[in-house]
């Protein structure tokens, strides 16, 4: 990868969110330099991260890069999740604050909530309580990295932002029957199981969840690079039950058909988020359910040859 000067890097470009901040970044005309994979900087080592930060200067960083198992990956992995993520946040903190970066952007998740807090969860409540047990290990590494920007800025002075993401899809999501996040997982399920077998779904339904459009993810990151400070959380705001999400799906993909696995784990079963820090600073979620998972399967279906699994 070649490497020029740039006011801001972005990590974990090539990921769903990464791939829609990069085409929101273009439309304002931003000089970037956009990290895909490890094969254009292995950010787990210290010496490649600190070349790459060295070679870019920037004064701006978007942090999103990081190991995302799902939920089956969370359970067979938990070591390489939180030791990977772990090492990637620590090397690209640090680079950052070596070459003199002034705002940071770190990609936190709502996993990093404990189950049981009051709804709707509040940025406050981000360091109570222990981690639901399904996602533990990868929340703790993202309690780290905000215990690392805020040490930093105390020390340092670098100034900083972290967003609380919610469940994110949309076109580029990394399409993984077994250990990709729900909707990118449910779609290529329905339409591998066109008029075949039944699609087995986890659990029974009940549980509740906010799914956020990447591209209304990518508007909320570039606004709270530039008017935010401390903790957000990033959201839809609305909440809707996984047995209406998987209806929704099944309603696009009609070939295909369903049955629940009760025997299965339910994982967390209510989430709600406060987003009336981020809504103070302007940000809606403009894009229905309805039409970004019609957008999302549209996209999958166009490019099935070389979707990431």
């Amino acid at each position: 990868m070649e490497i020029s000067m740039a006011d801001v890097l972005v990590t974990g470009a090539g990921g769903v969110l990464g791939n829609a901040l990069v085409q929101a970044l273009e439309a304002e005309g931003t000089d970037f330099v956009a990290v895909a994979s490890r094969r254009d900087c292995n950010l787990e080592d210290y010496s490649d991260t600190l070349k790459l930060f060295e070679s870019c200067q920037p004064k701006q960083v978007y942090h999103l890069a990081g190991a995302v198992y799902g939920v089956g990956g969370n359970m067979a992995y938990p070591g390489d999740i939180f030791r990977r993520n772990t090492l990637i946040n620590c090397n690209v903190v640090e680079a950052a604050r070596t070459v003199g970066a002034t705002r940071f952007l770190g990609m936190g998740t709502v996993a990093m909530y404990a189950d049981g807090l009051p709804m709707p969860l509040r940025e406050d409540d981000v360091l109570t309580g222990q981690p639901h047990s399904s996602e533990r290990f990868y929340a703790f590494a993202k309690r780290g990295l905000l215990m690392q920007l805020e040490s930093y800025r105390l020390q340092y002075g670098m100034d900083y932002v972290m967003a609380l993401s919610t469940n994110l899809y949309g076109p580029g999501d990394r399409f993984d029957p077994e250990h990709g996040h729900v909707i990118p997982s449910l779609i290529h399920k329905f339409v591998a199981s066109r008029n075949k077998e039944p699609v087995s779904v986890w659990g029974d339904g009940s549980p509740t969840r906010d799914f956020l459009y990447s591209r209304d993810a990518a508007d909320g990151l570039i606004l709270l690079m530039k008017s935010g400070s401390g903790v957000y959380n990033l959201a839809s705001g609305r909440s809707i039950t996984i047995r209406s999400l998987v209806e929704t799906i099944a309603g696009l993909v009609p070939e295909a058909t369903y049955a629940w696995d009760v025997d299965k784990p339910l994982g967390q079963l209510r989430r709600a988020y406060d987003i009336s820090r981020l809504s103070d600073l302007g940000f809606v979620a403009r894009t229905e359910l309805q039409d970004g998972l019609s957008e999302t399967l549209n996209w999958y279906l166009e490019n099935l040859g070389h979707v990431r699994s």
